[in-house]
């Protein structure tokens, strides 16, 4: 009878406790540059389906914004910028790991809109969409462009500012304004609007995507993260939506 009542006992306790024994979600945060929404969006889609104890959140936007989002003190985990710069700021000022930080993808700028033009100067007499220079990297390589071709003080008031390089897309595809500088990858979520012209690569600085870890982030979970983004499943959605990896 006492051995049966033990056994009840025991059997009751293991039900008490099943419930914590369900292991829960760690959470992964990313703050990545809008160009990557759809990129970063499936990438983690791929990566939960294989690590279900994981969870990722993300968070878009200009790069320079996201940087900033940091300096003042956002929980973010991992960063992926459209700029080496915002990554330097932040390696400079102590917030990336040296262990966990590299460069990784490479982009273009192009012109989008509905008539197609053959230099940077038929710009002048329309509307024309860019990123905020000052926080969003898709803008300050459109400034270099302008600046370059002897156009940035000619075309000062035709200019729209935009937070970041999807939205700069969406002002052109709404008709909002007559063109806008974006990433060539930006393109294929253009619905109304398509790209009219290339700009020349020696009229900006080579964009370039880096991606590292924050120094007091650097757990087993974002670590296994971190390496994903540089394997070869992420290399065949990277090349999906149209961007190059860095050698």
């Amino acid at each position: 009878m006492k051995k049966g009542l033990v056994l009840v006992v025991i059997f009751m306790f293991f039900l008490s406790t099943m419930g914590f024994a369900r292991v829960e979600k760690k959470e992964v945060i990313i703050s990545a540059a809008a160009s990557l929404k759809e990129v970063m969006e499936e990438l983690k889609e791929k990566f939960e389906s294989n690590n279900k104890n994981i969870k990722i959140e993300l968070n878009f936007g200009g790069s320079g914004a996201l940087k900033n989002q940091i300096l003042a003190g956002a929980p973010v985990d991992l960063v992926f910028f459209a700029s080496q710069k915002d990554l330097k700021d932040l390696d400079e000022r102590g917030f990336i790991d040296e262990n966990y930080k590299s460069d990784i993808l490479k982009n273009k700028l192009v012109v989008a809109g509905r008539l197609e033009i053959d230099s940077m100067k038929k710009l002048l007499n329309n509307t024309v969409a860019i990123g905020i220079p000052e926080t969003v990297p898709a803008g300050k390589y459109s400034k270099e462009a302008f600046t370059n071709s002897g156009l940035w003080d000619k075309i000062q008031n035709n200019l729209i500012y935009a937070k970041d390089v999807r939205s700069a897309a969406q002002y052109v595809d709404l008709y909002e304004v007559d063109y806008a500088v974006i990433y060539k990858t930006d393109a294929k979520v253009l619905k109304n609007s398509e790209i009219v012209y290339v700009i020349p690569e020696n009229l900006y600085t080579p964009i370039t995507y880096s991606y590292g870890i924050i120094k007091d982030k650097k757990t087993e979970d974002t670590i296994k993260f971190y390496e994903f983004l540089k394997s070869s499943i992420a290399r065949k959605v990277y090349e999906k939506y149209g961007f190059e990896m860095v050698n």
